[in-house]
C-alpha cells in the first residue's frame, strides 16, 4: 500500500512544460535569419549506407532541394500554416511547401547528434530554476517544475477574483472538468489557439453551449468551470 501523502505535499503546485517547436527555436537562434520564414528541422537520411556522414553544428545543415532526409521532427507555426506536418519527411514537406527551408540534425559516428538541442533545454531549466523550487528535466524539451512558492505568493499579493482568475481565463487553453469529454474533442491546433480561440470555436459550432447549465455546474465545481463558460 503506497504511504499516504503529507499535508505539505498534497498543496504542491507542480507544472509540467513541453516547449513546442524547440528543435527549430534552437536553430533560429543560431541563424536568426531563419525567424519569420516556414522552415524544419529534419532527421539525417538514415538508408546511408555506414551510418550518416559527419555533420557538425556550426557546419551548414541547411538541405538542398535534391536530398533525401529523413522524418520532420519539428516545424515552424509558418510551415504549419502552409499544411506541414511532422508526419511528413523532407521531400514530402517541399511539395506542400516549396518555400520552406529545411535544417538536418548535426550528425556525429554515423548518428543524430542531439548536443545542441540538449543544451539549450538545459538553458531553460536553469532559467526556470530561477522562480521554480525544483526542476525535472524529462527529456530534451519537457521540463517539471515544483511551483509552490511561486503560486503562494501570487495568491498572497493579487486578488484571486479580480486579477488571477480573469488572467487565467484569458491565457488557460483547457480546464480539467465534467466538460471533459468536448473538451478531449478538440483538436491540437485548437488547443493551441488559446482559450479564447477555443471559445470561438464553440460559438461557430453547430451547437453552442447552453450557459445557464454550464453556470450551474461552475458552481459545484469551481472557478476553472466558469473561466470555460464566461
Amino acid at each position: 500500500m503506497a504511504p499516504a501523502l503529507s499535508q505539505a505535499q498534497t498543496k504542491s503546485v507542480v507544472g509540467f512544460i513541453d516547449m513546442d517547436c524547440f528543435y527549430v527555436a534552437v536553430e533560429r537562434r543560431r541563424d536568426p535569419s531563419l525567424f519569420g520564414v516556414p522552415c524544419a528541422v529534419v532527421q539525417y537520411n538514415s538508408r546511408i549506407a555506414g551510418g550518416a556522414p559527419e555533420l557538425p553544428p556550426e557546419a551548414n545543415r541547411r538541405v538542398s532541394g535534391d536530398t533525401i532526409t529523413g522524418g520532420i521532427i519539428a516545424v515552424s507555426y509558418e510551415a504549419r500554416q502552409r499544411g506541414v506536418t511532422r508526419q511528413m519527411n523532407g521531400q514530402e514537406a517541399r511539395k506542400q511547401c516549396p518555400e520552406i527551408v529545411l535544417v538536418q540534425v548535426p550528425t556525429a559516428f554515423g548518428k543524430a547528434d542531439l548536443k545542441i538541442y540538449k543544451q539549450g533545454g538545459n538553458e531553460v531549466v536553469s532559467l526556470l530554476a530561477q522562480r521554480a523550487g525544483s526542476c525535472e528535466k524529462r527529456s530534451v524539451d519537457e521540463v517539471a517544475i515544483d511551483i509552490t512558492a511561486e503560486a503562494e505568493r501570487m495568491l498572497r499579493e493579487r486578488s484571486f477574483e479580480d486579477d488571477l482568475l480573469p488572467a487565467a481565463k484569458r491565457a488557460s487553453h483547457l480546464a480539467d472538468s465534467a466538460l471533459s469529454r468536448t473538451a478531449a474533442a478538440v483538436s491540437r491546433d485548437d488547443t493551441r489557439k488559446g482559450h479564447c480561440g477555443q471559445q470561438a470555436r464553440e460559438i461557430e459550432g453547430d451547437k453552442e453551449p447552453d450557459t445557464d447549465e454550464a453556470a450551474e455546474t461552475a458552481a459545484q465545481q469551481g472557478p476553472w468551470e466558469i473561466a470555460k463558460w464566461d
